[in-house]
């Protein structure tokens, strides 16, 4: 007998339920409520010339009065409406404390809210006071500090600096706050086993935020990674450093070989005039030795010298 009780015209049962939740719905959000909404204080009247220097709160709690259905209409669709309470800080003085509630009632057209809400704003629950502090706004452009680890994978090499674009950013903010800064720091940025170029933007912010506005949000960090070969060079001249005026000497052979270790792109650029082969006679001359290793300046994106064609050079002192 149960059974069939539930088993039978479920079709009808089921809508006189849904019908009573419905009934149930509406007489209980017809009825009058107090709630707590979070609501957007906006600012107006600031001269450009003119910055905070203190944070000041980005939402305000109000108390508001109205049917349930209202409210909870409200609650869902206010953040994307153009509901507020518009602080007027045209005639405000360096410094200015607003006490929220005297403010609203002194200026209840602030209070911005669509028609079709019908709620009562009884009063602001907090903050009570808000501090406003301006001075004169100020520039500086900042120079972006990164503390990048990258890391080539075996057989890779990092062929240059890492580079940083922009290097600097022009930075807008409080005169007294802005003069304590001297560069912006981002985040490390930190990867290993590299085989590729690195190329990634990277978000740059000065805390807090509310108080400083930056030309860009994002600098972009590069590096070219390059798998490492050698190549040989040949017919560069050896130059002879700080030789004594009464001294006259000679170097065989005049022009050397080389094979240069380092990023294989970098190294298919370049020539044998790259590189810079010498001998300096006042830090390596001895009068017991004729055969010397040369010193080698290397070129951006070489590692190493590997060797020398030929591996040394004679020294003859006339």
């Amino acid at each position: 007998m149960l059974k069939k009780i539930f088993t039978t015209d479920i079709q009808i049962k089921l809508g006189a339920v849904i019908l009573a939740i419905l009934l149930w719905f509406f007489v209980v959000t017809d009825i009058e409520y107090y709630y707590d909404l979070d609501i957007p204080l906006r600012i107006d009247g600031l001269s450009e010339d003119k910055a905070f220097n203190n944070e000041i709160p980005e939402l305000i709690t109000a108390r508001f009065r109205g049917k349930g259905h209202t409210l909870l209409w409200a609650n869902m669709t206010m953040p994307l409406s153009e509901t507020g309470l518009v602080l007027d800080l045209s005639k405000t003085k360096n410094t200015q404390v607003y006490y929220l509630n005297q403010y609203y009632t002194e200026h209840p057209d602030k209070f911005i809210m669509p028609r079709d809400y019908k709620l009562d704003l009884l009063h602001i629950v907090e903050p009570e006071s808000i501090w406003v502090s301006v001075e004169r706004m100020a520039h500086k452009e900042l120079n972006v500090n990164v503390q990048a680890d990258i890391e080539p994978a075996l057989g890779y090499m990092l062929v240059g600096d890492i580079r940083v674009e922009p290097s600097k950013v022009m930075v807008h903010g409080p005169v007294s706050l802005l003069n304590e800064l001297t560069s912006i720091t981002v985040p490390p940025y930190q990867v290993s086993e590299v085989d590729a170029d690195v190329s990634i933007s990277l978000p740059i912010s000065l805390e807090p935020s509310q108080l400083f506005s930056l030309d860009t949000s994002a600098i972009t960090l590069s590096a070219d990674i390059q798998s490492i070969g050698a190549v040989e060079y040949f017919n560069i001249p050896i130059r002879l450093d700080n030789i004594p005026r009464n001294v006259e000497i000679s170097v065989i052979p005049q022009f050397i070989g080389l094979e240069a270790e380092g990023g294989l792109d970098r190294l298919l650029e370049l020539k044998p005039e790259d590189f810079i082969v010498s001998f300096d006679y006042r830090a390596h001359w001895n009068q017991n030795e004729q055969m010397y290793v040369p010193e080698a300046i290397l070129p951006m994106g070489v590692k190493r010298i590997n060797r020398f064609i030929p591996s040394k050079i004679e020294i003859v002192q006339k």
